[in-house]
């Protein structure tokens, strides 16, 4: 596998996922917004600052509002983490690697790019936010549920779900820290925030069959962190991408040290996570937690970056 096919397809994979993970928060929170605490504006400032800068929407526009925050959000093609871009970026990368992964899911992401560079603000107000946003992501879960069933277990699927799992782990405590935020500017933890946050994950019927009676910051975040048959925590996350990367060495049949290295990190962060107890995610504690797991999946991406995608050699998958 050459260096461009292993960036690419690790691009691939982590640009799908943060799509799906800005679409299931944006329509969320769009349609809780009338029950969170706070004005309209203050809930777009919040999702903003979750998923984009709040600076450089600060400088396009005076105020926080429905129609500005969608369009920043979802559809402005000058802003890196605009659902439009990411579904730009994982498309780009699969183009250039389409000999590596089946042509069906080429053509099923090529046009859905297509139609998503197609819409408009003026569309998706009018025809239902909803009704858009579920379209993404039914959309970015066909192209996921497609690669699942017909892509070769190979190194390459290896790599792509490297990345998607290193995202997911990325993603859900940036949307941990945010909700951190939140709580502390409103001096609590507001429910229908909560709320908001395990439904963008697909997490509220599960936290619910766990037992877990309460809704509070503490629960939630341990749920998001600790619970390890949910596939969406960052336990589950981390478990995922150790496992990809063995794969990698394994489909290689031999070893090396940058391998060996991302393989101890991954072990290491989430054996951390499974010796942590639900008072360890107390509310003085867990800035902490998500401050070391933040600084873990940096130093994760850093390092797949300099083992498999330094220019002019071979990677050793």
């Amino acid at each position: 596998m050459l260096d461009r096919m292993a960036e690419s397809l690790f691009w691939l994979g982590r640009y799908a996922e943060r799509a799906e993970n800005h679409a299931r928060l944006i329509d969320v929170y769009y349609h809780l917004r009338e029950d969170a605490a706070g004005s309209d504006g203050e809930v777009w400032r919040r999702i903003v600052g979750a998923i984009g800068d709040r600076s450089a929407f600060e400088e396009k526009y005076p105020a926080y509002g429905e129609r500005e925050a969608i369009h920043f959000l979802t559809l402005d093609p000058s802003q890196d983490n605009a659902l439009v871009v990411c579904v730009a970026q994982a498309r780009d990368n699969l183009k250039k690697i389409r000999e590596r992964l089946p042509s069906e899911l080429w053509n099923l992401l090529n046009g859905f790019y297509l139609w998503l560079r197609q819409a408009n603000v003026d569309e998706v107000l009018r025809d239902s936010p909803h009704r858009f946003y579920g379209r993404v992501k039914e959309g970015l879960a066909a192209f996921q549920g497609m690669a699942v069933s017909i892509a070769l277990r190979d190194a390459s699927w290896h790599m792509m779900e490297c990345g998607r799992y290193l995202e997911r782990s990325e993603n859900v405590v940036r949307l941990l820290q945010s909700m951190r935020q939140t709580a502390a500017e409103a001096g609590g933890s507001s429910y229908a925030y909560l709320m908001a946050v395990l439904k963008s994950v697909g997490g509220y019927e599960a936290y619910r069959r766990l037992g877990i009676e309460e809704l509070n910051l503490e629960e939630v975040s341990s749920f998001l962190l600790l619970q390890e048959p949910f596939p969406r925590s960052v336990h589950y996350a981390l478990a995922s991408f150790e496992s990809q990367v063995k794969a990698i060495r394994g489909s290689a049949d031999k070893s090396g040290s940058g391998l060996d290295r991302i393989i101890r990190m991954a072990g290491k962060a989430r054996s951390e996570l499974g010796w942590l107890e639900r008072r360890d995610i107390a509310a003085d504690t867990i800035d902490n937690v998500l401050l070391q797991l933040a600084g873990t999946n940096r130093q994760l991406g850093e390092a797949m970056a300099k083992t498999f995608f330094s220019s002019g050699r071979e990677v050793i998958a």
